[in-house]
């Protein structure tokens, strides 16, 4: 997620147990064109999820892990690979939104082992701040 998306949160659905699919929702927001939305589904293909973006940008899609020896299951990592929309593959860390931030970082630098981390890559982490509750207001579903 870029670092001019503000405020992001990340939620996931269940959509079926078998095979299993999950809808996942990413909200943010941006200075220049306020709340946004993004929904996608992933479904498991034995060793990966595929995952595909619905609405106007569904022809976007990649393949992702989630690490498999977490240090806790409050903070998972999820390693995304190359596609048409990630020219390189990327690490996206996903924690519960009750855990300090430092908190967070700390426990990742600390066992990158666990979260399947390289030293590259935990260096080119992008840590974004926590999500907080906006007013209410109209949200946008473009991104």
């Amino acid at each position: 997620m870029s670092t001019d998306r503000k405020n992001p949160r990340v939620t996931f659905e269940l959509v079926r147990p078998s095979p299993l699919q999950l809808r996942e929702v990413y909200e943010y927001h941006r200075p220049d064109k306020g709340d946004r939305e993004v929904i996608a589904e992933a479904t498991w293909a034995g060793r990966h999820f595929s995952w595909r973006m619905l609405g106007r940008s569904r022809l976007l899609s990649s393949a992702y892990v989630v690490s498999d020896t977490p240090a806790t299951a409050d903070i998972v990592a999820i390693h995304y690979g190359r596609s048409a929309l990630l020219r390189q593959s990327a690490v996206s860390i996903l924690a519960r939104p009750h855990l300090d931030p430092d908190d967070v970082r700390r426990a990742v630098s600390i066992d990158t082992h666990s979260f399947e981390l390289s030293a590259d890559e935990f260096w080119q982490l992008q840590w974004l701040a926590p999500y907080t509750p906006s007013s209410p207001a109209s949200s946008d579903s473009r991104a």
